[in-house]
């Protein structure tokens, strides 16, 4: 019998080192490390917009990202999109830093980077992933100021790379993960309950594995681990209850792995909530439905601002 805990999205997640995800990367690590870190440009970048919005240095930062053609040329198209010009066109890096701001410009710069991760796992459709992650991200950013978590930064960074287990799977497991895809498209069900089925694991536990190949901080490593199972993080609960929610938001709607699922996401919120206002003391003076009634509006903003970004990337 595996050594398990059941969890609220209908799979297992395993207690301990899970022996079937061993065997499979004994004999496939050299396909592990071929999948690329984040670049060192972008960590560069990040430590710089990183400082306190008093200190950065525009023109540090629009230096950096002049190292990188592809970022600087994503930057000036969405400093140049209808979604932020206000006035003439930019053809400068700084002048499109100034457009955007640091939060977006920083946003941009991590998508950038997690996009030509994707890309090492051809099978996944990179717009789908790509939103969701990014939706995660800004729904997980949102609900951390809104429960009053101290690292809105850290929750944002959370719910990109929660699912790169996907990538993972993909690399090391192409044939088997396309069909789980597509068995979980065609019957409506949760990825995670398919993958366990299939393969003894979850992108849960592949995630995690790469997240401590790119030395992720140990609350990182537990939001990928811990996302679909809250109870299990030790770390930091606020933070896996918060991508958690996030995540189940999104996916019911419609911004998931792109397909509907048969059980809405939303029917299990209670218990990731109720992590949440243990560790983040203004959620307890909110209710989940309160955040929710508003996600409508910020969702299509989401939408759209995939749509813009990935626009010719």
């Amino acid at each position: 019998m595996k050594d398990s805990v059941k969890t609220n999205e209908h799979f297992s997640l395993p207690a301990a080192v899970n022996p079937a995800l061993l065997r499979a990367l004994s004999s496939k690590d050299h396909l592990l490390a071929s999948i690329p870190s984040i670049p060192a440009v972008l960590q560069k970048l990040l430590d710089e917009l990183n400082q306190p919005p008093d200190t950065v240095n525009l023109m540090r930062v629009a230096e950096i990202i002049g190292r990188d053609e592809a970022l600087a040329a994503q930057c000036l198209r969405m400093a140049n999109s209808a979604l932020f010009s206000r006035g003439p066109a930019t053809d400068s890096i700084r002048g499109a830093v100034r457009t955007l701001g640091i939060a977006r410009t920083r946003e941009i710069a991590v998508s950038c980077g997690v996009m030509r991760i994707i890309g090492s796992a051809k099978a996944l459709d990179p717009l789908v992933f790509w939103q969701h992650s990014l939706a995660c991200a800004i729904v997980s950013r949102k609900l951390a100021r809104s429960a009053g978590f101290g690292d809105p930064e850290k929750a944002y960074l959370g719910g990109l790379l929660h699912d790169i287990g996907y990538i993972v799977n993909l690399v090391l497991f192409p044939e088997q993960t396309r069909a789980t895809i597509e068995k979980a498209q065609q019957e409506g069900r949760f990825m995670g309950e398919v993958e366990y089925s299939e393969f003894g694991f979850t992108h849960c536990q592949s995630g995690e594995v790469l997240a401590r190949r790119w030395h992720l901080s140990e609350g990182l490593v537990e939001v990928i681990l811990c996302h679909h199972h809250v109870p299990s993080a030790t770390i930091n609960p606020g933070l896996a209850a918060i991508v958690s929610l996030a995540d189940r938001l999104c996916r019911s709607a419609n911004l998931g792995l792109g397909y509907p699922e048969i059980i809405d996401p939303m029917e299990a919120w209670d218990s990731d909530w109720s992590v949440l206002a243990e560790h983040c003391p203004l959620a307890s003076e909110m209710t989940w439905s309160d955040f929710v009634k508003d996600s409508e509006t910020y969702i299509q903003e989401i939408r759209n601002l995939v749509a813009a970004t990935y626009k010719g990337a």
